[in-house]
């Protein structure tokens, strides 16, 4: 199983990101193409531009004014769903669930976090079992702690079950018969 960690996200940040690149990058193709430079240098420079532009966006507004966290793990969302209420049960968690056609919803009574896990597609086959994506929203400086602790819980869940999933595996191998 490759590794995952989570990810600091800004869930309103990735089209403020496109919108600023493509209005600067515009502006200065317009303005290159005014004072003269070909269409071939404008047009390269816009190109650079823009991807420099929503690279160093991305990496400034996203990772620094974060208000999510997100994690894919290479479980089913409902196999995880009964790990998740053990979890919060054994660390004292308080939680309201609600689940509805595809997703689980979990609120955190006291903390102003939710909790979304749903199934995930690492690829357009449809064939392909999906993964579980868990988001963890809204983080401000008073939940952040409670949110740092939470996904610590979250990744102990996982490694148990890697490990337990590796035991099972390495069992079933020495009782097969050569």
């Amino acid at each position: 199983m490759d590794a995952s960690r989570w990810q600091k996200q800004h869930i309103h940040f990735q089209k403020i990101v496109w919108a600023t690149s493509a209005v600067i990058s515009v502006l200065l193709l317009i303005l290159l193409w005014s004072l003269g430079f070909g269409l071939e240098t404008a047009s390269v420079t816009f190109i650079l531009v823009f991807l420099v532009m929503r690279v160093s966006l991305a990496f400034i507004l996203k990772n620094r004014y974060a208000n999510t966290m997100v994690r894919v793990l290479k479980f089913d969302y409902e196999e995880l769903e009964r790990d998740f209420r053990t979890v919060f049960k054994n660390k004292f968690i308080r939680f309201y669930r609600k689940s509805e056609e595809d997703a689980y919803f979990y609120e955190f009574p006291g903390h102003n976090l939710s909790m979304t896990v749903q199934p995930y597609w690492l690829s357009n086959d449809m064939n392909v079992k999906p993964v579980t994506k868990v988001t963890l929203l809204i983080l401000t400086a008073k939940n952040k702690p409670f949110a740092e602790m939470l996904a610590d819980s979250i990744d102990e869940m996982v490694e148990q079950r890697v490990k337990k999933r590796g035991s099972v595996a390495s069992d079933t191998k020495g009782t097969q018969p050569h």
